[in-house]
Order: C-alpha cells, then structure tokens, then sequence
C-alpha cells in the first residue's frame, strides 16, 4: 500500500481506503457533518480528500479547505490530486482576513483546533455549507474555547479510535531523562516573581492567568534554554542516534546552538524562507540528512513520517502538544517498525516535574512502551 500521508499525483489509483477511513467517508456520504476526530498517522488527509472526491461528482460544488501552515496547504492539493479530485475545484488556503469561503458548498477545517480563533471563526461561521473539521486532538483545558469548537461544528462528532489503527503505528519505546542542571528552583522562582511583579502593572488578565505565563517563561528559559546539563543530554542522544532524529526545541536560539553541536544536521523554523525549509524538508525525507532540529512553531508543517527518533526538548504540559510531536515517529514507514522517544523527568522545578509527568501520561495513552 502506498504511503498515505505522502501521496503522489501520479498514483491516484493506486489508493484503496483502510477500513476507518471508508467509515469515516460513508459517514460524510450521508450528508453529516461535523469534526472527525482521527489519531495522528490515521490519513485524515486522505479521508478530507475523499470526502471532496464522492460530492465533486456534481459539478455544480465548490469546496473550500482551511489549513494552518504553507506546508499543510501543500499536503492538501498533494493528495487532491492523488485521488483523482480536480484542484482547480478547491480553494485551499491559510485563515486571513480576505479569505472567503462563505458560497462554498463543503468546506474542510484542518487542524480544527484553531476553530475558535478570531479568524478561523469569522470564516467558518461565514459558511453555509458543510463543514468538516479534523483534529487528533481537538480539546484543550479552556471548556469555553471547547464549547466554542462544539458549536462551530454542529456539536456533531465522528470519532475514528486508536485501537483501529492497529498495524498502521509503528511502536515506540520512550527513554527519560533525569540530566538537569542543579539548584536552579530557586532562580526560576525568582524569575517568576521578577517578571509577575513588572507586567501586573500593565497586563490587564487575571493574576493567576500572568503568573502561570510567567512561571512556564521562566521554566523554558533557565530550566529548558540555559540548563547546560539537559541540553548536553539532548545533545548526546542526537548525536548518537541511528536512523532519522528529530529534535524539537523551545527557541531558534537554542535551536542554533543544537545546530552547531549536532553533526549533519539542519536547523528549521517557521520564520526562515519557505524555499529553504522546503528544501532542508524535503532533504530530510530523502535521506541526504539523518538529522534535523524544529521549532515548535514549526509543529504543524512537519510531515516526517520516517522519524525513527524523536528527541524532545521542547517540555510542556499539552497534551495536544505532546500527542501531536510524539506521533512524528509513531508514523510507520518503508523499513521503519519501530521508534525511540527521548524525554525529561524535569526534577529541576516541581511544575516542569508536573508538565513531565502529563508527557509521560500521554505516552503511555499512545500505547508506548518505557525503557
């Protein structure tokens, strides 16, 4: 079977749907719609194509697609095309003031997470079509921002679950790490309260709101970004590691520095031209580089389902987040069974410890196992 999260154009026969995926089309044939909650690696690229595919048969349709990065707008007509839909029939675009997709007949919402945001919302609720939102992880902690996402699609869901995945994820073993520089719960403490104390004058948002910002600034900057001896660590699995690694980091400055340490390996952001890390990407998926570091900000654009080692810097608590970045290597590929996930106990602070063992909680949810 081909690789559905990388389709060719020239290959638009070659597709037969796995079994989640055709459910999840029979369902949008009836005239249902809604968000289609996938896990990562399901296709739900391919299955938002289909969807377009089955009402493009009447030519009187216009089909909109709404979609997070440049990268994802490429994904979009990639597959399009490789099952067999028309593009010129589908306006595929990033959320901007100007976009209007309010006379399209069926509309696609990737990354349906971002729904409830001013633009996405604008667009969305401008619709009088169907509407079809996809997400592997759609909720956050903010019940009103969920209860928004609920009512842009219909409060109607359709819900493809993991276990139906079986022989589609690769498996994966996490390793933690306890590496950190000492004594540094006092500086983060005290960063804290240095920058609560400037910004309550200014900020106008709840107190408990500014200090949990100003605790995670504090923690990624002295407990991720100048903690020489996890970055030492992240450093050494990096430059050990055989096959494919992808190392995730909270900053390009840090990003740069990895670079630099890491032999062979490239540096990607979101900031940098698309032309470069288009380039650097697709570098990546072709082997002539076994290494590369990414932003966060570029989560959304990466497509590299050969990762076979996925180092994660970055922290955090998301379980959006972590599920999203830990599914780079869960992703099989040709010759590709298995995968290693390099993370952090974080001991350093009592909430980095907190955030860990989120992490961890969504590792063990995505099935993984421990070393």
């Amino acid at each position: 079977m081909q690789n559905q999260d990388s389709p060719k154009p020239e290959s638009a026969q070659a597709f037969l749907l796995r079994p989640y995926q055709q459910r999840a089309v029979e369902w949008a044939k009836t005239g249902a719609d809604g968000l289609i909650i996938a896990p990562a690696g399901s296709g739900k690229t391919l299955i938002a194509s289909s969807i377009i595919k089955h009402y493009a048969k009447d030519p009187m349709w216009s089909f909109g697609w709404l979609a997070p990065t440049r990268e994802t707008c490429q994904q979009a007509y990639a597959s399009l095309q490789a099952v067999g839909v028309d593009v010129d029939r589908v306006d595929v675009r990033c959320p901007h003031e100007s976009v209007d997709f309010s006379s399209k007949k069926l509309v696609i919402i990737d990354e349906a997470k971002h729904a409830p945001a001013t633009t996405w919302r604008r667009i969305i609720e401008s619709t009088r079509g169907l509407r079809y939102g996809f997400d592997a992880t759609p909720w956050c902690d903010d019940s009103e921002r969920n209860e928004v996402l609920r009512k842009l699609f219909r409060d109607t869901q359709f819900e493809i679950r993991r276990e139906e995945l079986a022989g589609v994820l690769a498996h994966a073993t996490v390793h933690l790490c306890s590496a950190s520089d000492r004594f540094i719960e006092d500086r983060i403490n005290e960063r804290i309260e240095k920058l609560f104390n400037e910004r309550k004058r200014y900020m106008r948002i709840g107190h408990r709101e500014l200090h949990a910002m100003c605790a995670w600034e504090a923690i990624t900057e002295i407990g991720i970004v100048e903690n020489m001896a996890r970055n030492s660590a992240a450093i050494m699995f990096a430059n050990c590691a055989m096959g494919p690694t992808l190392v995730l980091v909270p900053r390009v400055t840090l990003g740069e520095e990895y670079a630099r340490m890491i032999e062979g390996s490239v540096l990607v952001h979101s900031k940098m031209k698309k032309s470069l890390r288009k380039q650097a990407m697709d570098d990546f998926k072709n082997g002539r580089i076994t290494k590369m570091i990414a932003t966060s900000l570029a989560d959304e654009g990466l497509d590299l389902p050969s990762v076979e080692n996925l180092i994660m810097v970055s922290g955090g608590r998301s379980a959006q987040k972590t599920i999203q970045r830990a599914s780079r290597a869960l992703r099989r590929a040709p010759g590709k069974e298995h995968a290693m996930i390099y993370d952090f106990r974080d001991l350093f602070h009592p909430l980095a410890e907190a955030h860990a063992k989120k992490r961890i909680k969504c590792y063990k949810e995505l099935g993984c196992h421990f070393a």
